[in-house]
């Protein structure tokens, strides 16, 4: 597969998840409790599809996800929140044990890092998208 093929074939899966998140989050933003039920439960698994990579190369782990460029992804969120990072990577970790519990409310800060997240995997399918017009 030749470099247009790498970055197109990387695209379409970023988009894909880009897509089902943000699906999925608006979905959540629709209820003010939000208890565990079949129907949750898929939406919060399309999130956690995206946050647990990230926390995975937050703690040094490699993630086996193909549903996202989380290396890149990382590096975008680390870029926008740099002065904060320490107490960033604490929230996200807080996130993402709140989003795997049955029963739970999310703040407006839960929601400002769920957007976060959306709009550095928006900026990563640009450059993807970018990297593909460049390699023509």
């Amino acid at each position: 597969m030749g470099t247009l093929g790498i970055f197109a074939s990387r695209f379409d899966v970023n988009t894909k998840t880009l897509e089902a998140y943000d699906e999925a989050l608006r979905f959540i933003k629709k209820k003010e409790e939000i208890k565990k039920t079949p129907e949750v439960k898929a939406n919060i698994d399309k999130i956690l599809d995206v946050i647990e990579p990230i926390l995975k190369n937050i703690e040094g782990n490699l993630s086996d996800s193909t549903a996202i460029s989380d290396r890149s992804v990382l590096e975008i969120i680390k870029d926008r929140n740099e002065r904060e990072w320490p107490t960033y990577k604490m929230k996200l970790q807080q996130l993402y044990s709140k989003l795997a519990s049955n029963r739970f409310r999310l703040s407006k800060d839960d929601f400002r890092l769920l957007d976060d997240i959306a709009d550095a995997l928006d900026v990563e399918c640009g450059n993807l998208f970018r990297r593909m017009s460049e390699s023509r």
